[in-house]
C-alpha cells in the first residue's frame, strides 16, 4: 500500500490548491512531516503551525500523538470516520487513509492526494437544501446500521460529511456554505432547535457565532450552521483547533485551562484583547448553560496569513447531563461551574477584576431570560422546562442576587 500522502492547500482566497508538503506513514501508524520545496518557495507561504516552520526536513508529531494534529483537524472526526468505515470499508486504517478518504470539502484549507503533481476536485460535490430529506435518510441508515446501497454510497461518498459524533453533511444554498446537523437515534429533545437558540442567544450575548436556521423535515428539525471556514467567494481559511496550537507550544492538552487559550491569543492573535474577552464571554456561557462539552476541539482559531484568530464559536448547547464538571479547567477552583470560579482568575483574559465583574452582570442580565428566547427561536415549552433543570442561570442569580431568572 502507499506509505506517502502529499499535503496540498488553498492559498488565502484562491480557489485551487498547491502542493504543500507530504506525510509519511511508517510502521503503519505514526506520520513523518516534510514541506515541500514548492510551497517553501512560495512568496506567500506560512507555517502550518507555530510547530512547523518554514524550512527542510522531516517533522515528527507531539509526543503522544500519531499524526500533527493540524492533520487530525482536516480530517474526519467520529461520524466522517463511521461513514467511511460503514459505506466505503477501506482496506486499510491508518490517519492518512482516512485523511485520503474524507474528500474534498473537509475543514479548512488543507487538501490531500496521494499524487504529488496532480489534484482533482470533483465537479459534482455540491448538496443542497432541496437534498436535506436524502441527507437525512442516509445519516439514519448509518446509524440504524441498514444496509448501503449504491444510491446511498453516493449519498454518503466522502468529502460530504465532517467531523463530530453526531450525523452532518455539507451542502451549499443561496451561495452560502452551510453544516447541516441532523437529528440522531435516541435523541430525547429537539437537539437542533436547542442548538439554534444557543447560538442567537450567544450572540445576544456578544460573542460571536455563525449564523444558524433550522429546515424542518417529515416533522424533524434539520440545522444549518454557516461555515466559517470559507468567504463568500468559497475561497478557504486554513483551520487549527486549540488543542493544535496548545500541542505545538509544547503544552500537554491534559487539564487544560480556559486561561491557556487565552494564552494562545495573546501570543499569536492580532486583536489579543479582543479575542480574550471572547474567551471569556464563552467560558462564562458555558458554565451558566451547561455547555459541558467545552473541550479544546470545541474551540479553534483560523489563519490570515500567518496571524491566528479567534474562530466563531460552536458547538455550544446545553448538555442536560448535570455532570457539574466542566472540559476544560474555569478558575482557580479548577473545573467548577460557578460564578465565583470565573471570576477567580480574570486577570489572564486581560481583565480586571471590576470589568470581569461588569461583564458576567451585563451577561447575566441577558442570560436571565434564556426561556423565552428558547421559546422564540423554536423550543418546545417540553424541552424549556427539561434544560430548566440543568441550565445554572436561575441559580446563580438567586445566589448573587436573591431573585430568580425569567420562566
Amino acid at each position: 500500500m502507499n506509505n506517502e500522502l502529499f499535503v496540498w492547500i488553498y492559498p488565502p482566497e484562491a480557489l485551487s490548491p498547491r502542493p504543500c508538503g507530504r506525510l509519511d506513514l511508517i510502521g503503519g501508524r505514526r506520520c513523518l512531516f516534510s514541506y515541500s520545496e514548492d510551497w517553501l518557495a512560495y512568496r506567500e507561504a506560512f507555517a502550518l503551525t507555530p510547530d512547523l516552520p518554514l524550512r527542510a526536513g522531516e517533522f515528527e508529531p507531539p509526543q503522544g500523538e500519531d499524526i500533527h494534529p493540524v492533520f487530525e483537524d482536516a480530517g474526519p472526526d467520529r461520524w466522517g470516520r463511521r461513514v467511511i468505515e460503514t459505506a466505503f470499508r477501506p482496506a486499510r486504517r491508518s490517519p492518512i487513509d482516512y485523511l485520503a478518504l474524507a474528500g474534498e470539502d473537509r475543514i479548512g484549507a488543507l487538501a490531500f492526494s496521494w499524487s504529488a503533481t496532480s489534484y482533482d476536485t470533483p465537479t459534482d460535490q455540491a448538496f443542497y437544501g432541496a437534498d436535506l430529506e436524502a441527507l437525512s435518510g442516509a445519516a439514519h441508515a448509518i446509524e440504524t446500521h441498514e444496509t448501503i446501497d449504491e444510491r446511498l454510497r453516493w449519498l454518503l461518498q466522502p468529502g460530504r460529511s465532517v467531523g463530530g459524533a453526531r450525523p452532518k453533511a455539507i451542502i451549499q444554498e443561496e451561495g452560502r456554505y452551510w453544516i447541516a446537523k441532523f437529528p440522531a437515534e435516541g435523541d430525547e429533545v429537539d437537539v437542533a432547535a436547542i442548538e439554534h437558540a444557543s447560538l442567537r442567544l450567544a450572540r445576544e450575548c456578544g460573542i460571536d457565532v455563525p449564523e444558524s436556521r433550522l429546515v424542518a423535515i417529515r416533522g424533524k428539525n434539520i440545522l444549518l450552521v454557516e461555515r466559517f471556514d470559507r468567504d463568500a467567494s468559497g475561497a478557504r481559511r486554513h483551520f487549527a483547533s486549540a488543542k493544535t496550537l496548545l500541542l505545538a507550544q509544547g503544552i500537554g492538552i491534559e487539564n487544560i485551562a480556559y486561561s491557556e487559550l487565552a494564552e494562545v491569543a495573546r501570543r499569536f492573535s492580532p486583536e489579543s484583547k479582543r479575542d480574550c474577552l471572547q474567551l471569556f464571554q464563552r467560558m462564562t456561557f458555558n458554565v451558566l448553560m451547561e455547555n459541558t462539552d467545552d473541550h479544546e476541539k470545541n474551540h479553534a482559531f483560523l489563519n490570515a496569513r500567518g496571524k491566528w484568530k479567534l474562530s466563531p464559536a460552536y458547538d455550544i448547547q446545553p448538555q442536560l447531563q448535570g455532570i457539574g464538571y466542566q472540559q476544560l479547567r474555569v478558575g482557580l477552583r479548577d473545573h467548577e461551574p460557578s460564578v465565583e470560579n470565573v471570576l477567580s482568575d480574570a486577570g489572564r483574559f486581560m481583565l480586571t477584576k471590576g470589568e470581569a465583574i461588569a461583564e458576567v452582570e451585563r451577561m447575566l442580565a441577558i442570560l436571565a431570560h434564556w426561556p423565552e428566547r428558547f421559546r422564540h427561536s423554536g423550543v418546545t415549552g417540553r424541552d424549556i422546562d427539561l434544560c430548566r433543570c440543568f441550565v445554572l442561570v436561575d441559580r446563580e442569580l438567586e445566589a448573587l442576587y436573591g431573585k430568580r431568572g425569567s420562566r
